[in-house]
Formats: structure tokens, C-alpha cells, sequence
């Protein structure tokens, strides 16, 4: 939720005079800074694995590519496409676990 959204909650926590509701939403507007970036560095992780999969995904259709036409005429453009992608695979991996499992 939103800043915006917690202050209205909390306009109407006073206006219904709900005390522990009050505390409770102040307490979250308090917290609201560490609170927000903890979610971004989830979002992050989940686009790095996302951005992850997807590269496994396209080396697995080029590796069938190459597979099922070996010699055909594209297949260097092929292999060098599968050699960009495991580059990058590699660099998404390390960002995975300096983020993520908190490995340098």
C-alpha cells in the first residue's frame, strides 16, 4: 500500500475512534520507509529470476534448434546466440546471489 493509502486508513481509524487501529497504522507509517524497500529488494530478486528463467527458456528453444537442424545455415548465429545467453545467465546469476543470498 501507498502512503496515501495509510493515511486515509488512519483518517478513518480517528473517525470511527479506533485507538489500536490508530496505534497500529502509525506504527506501519513509522516503519514505512524500511518497509518499502524490503519489497523492492523482493521485487528485485523475483525480476532477476524472472529475467533468469526466461534466459533458460530461449537457450532450451535454440538448443532444440540446433538439435533438429545441426547444419542448416543459421546454426552459427545459433550457437552464438546460445553463448550470449549463458553470458548472461552467468551475470544475472551473480546479481541473484549478491542480492539475494547475500554472497559476494
Amino acid at each position: 500500500m501507498s502512503i496515501d493509502d495509510y493515511l486515509d486508513l488512519l483518517n478513518y481509524a480517528i473517525a470511527i475512534n479506533d485507538e489500536q487501529w490508530q496505534a497500529d497504522l502509525l506504527d506501519r507509517l513509522k516503519n514505512y520507509k524500511e518497509l518499502a524497500e524490503a519489497q523492492k529488494q523482493v521485487d528485485s530478486v523475483r525480476e532477476l529470476w524472472s529475467r533468469f528463467d526466461h534466459i533458460n527458456f530461449m537457450l532450451l528453444q535454440l538448443f532444440d534448434k540446433l538439435r533438429d537442424h545441426e547444419d542448416a545455415e543459421g546454426s552459427d548465429r545459433w550457437k552464438e546466440q546460445i553463448w550470449e545467453l549463458k553470458m548472461e545467465r552467468i551475470t544475472v546469476a551473480k546479481q541473484i546471489q549478491e542480492r539475494y543470498i547475500k554472497i559476494r
